[in-house]
């Protein structure tokens, strides 16, 4: 499949209650301005291997039309990078699950957001060999 044509597809997304509060209490954290990474192994479920929740505190950024326009700006960034962590990751029998959080006030532009994200799952390729 073409880099431009991979989606974001449902089966990435992490919509689970339960498995995004196991992030928050026991996952490892990577951190790179302007993002906070949270991520754990979770079981083999069949979904994809990578399963990726995006947020921007509304504490953060007020306006839900802001919001939305990062949160958006991250999921593009995120839909033409992701093959950094299926090409680098050795996936065993387990699958990762991370939230990515937006820890900045202002809204940075499209490349800033990108050249970080890269940064980002790079680091998190680092620290997952460490663990």
């Amino acid at each position: 499949m073409s880099l431009l044509t991979e989606k974001f597809t449902k089966s990435e997304r992490l919509c689970s209650r339960k498995a995004i509060g196991r992030l928050f209490e026991d996952g490892h954290e990577v951190f790179l301005y302007p993002f906070r990474l949270l991520w754990n192994y979770a079981e083999n479920d069949n979904c994809s291997q990578v399963r990726v929740m995006i947020a921007v505190p509304r504490k953060k950024i007020r306006k839900a039309v802001h919001r939305n326009r990062v949160k958006r700006l991250i999921r593009e960034a995120y839909r033409r990078n992701k093959h950094i962590l299926y090409e680098n990751h050795r996936f065993s029998d387990r699958n990762i699950e991370m939230v990515i959080i937006y820890v900045s006030g202002s809204i940075h532009n499209y490349d800033h957001i990108n050249l970080r994200l890269v940064e980002l799952l790079k680091r998190l390729i680092s620290a997952d060999e460490i663990s």
